[in-house]
């Protein structure tokens, strides 16, 4: 056999390699697509007001808890789940938090004889600032990313979006 030359059996081992590499570029293809293709999604991000009215009556320093229908999903068309919204004003900051403790997910409500946000599950105490201040909860309360809108009759709306701001 001569240098130049290759044997029929290189040349089926050959054409087979070629072919399976073929075969693995064009089936590796749509699953990079697959998982590349969030980072160039645009995602909708979806308002929705709180209900229960303006937050112009909600007095400074007591919690005041609404419900808001939020979007499970970042478009349309995504169902939507009512959650309560702890809506807080203090020092002259406003406060969207969402009622599930950071420690085993348990609501929480506004104890007032306390003045605070408490866990009934495993006695998780909040600040009404959100801050954790005793209890086994690691982190602060979770809060809704929220603007305020101002209608037609100077009234002032609050909406959130379907994402939390959360400390870790």
């Amino acid at each position: 056999m001569s240098m130049g030359r290759i044997s029929r059996r290189q040349f089926l081992v050959r054409g087979t390699g070629a072919m399976a590499g073929l075969i693995t570029a064009m089936l590796s293809v749509p699953a990079v697509g697959l998982l590349l293709s969030p980072l160039w999604a645009s995602t909708k991000e979806i308002w929705v007001t709180v209900q229960g009215g303006p937050i112009d009556d909600i007095p400074e320093g007591l919690p005041t808890a609404r419900i808001a229908a939020v979007p499970l999903g970042f478009g349309p068309p995504t169902p939507a789940v009512n959650r309560i919204v702890y809506v807080t004003k203090s020092q002259g900051q406003l406060y969207a938090f969402c009622n599930i403790c950071s420690h085993m997910q348990c609501d929480v409500h506004w104890e007032p004889s306390l003045s605070l946000f408490e866990c009934p599950c495993h006695g998780g105490l909040y600040a009404i600032t959100g801050r954790n201040v005793g209890g086994p909860p690691p982190q602060p309360l979770s809060q809704w990313v929220h603007r305020v809108y101002v209608d037609a009759q100077g009234k002032h709306y609050l909406q959130i979006a379907n994402r939390l701001q959360e400390q870790i």
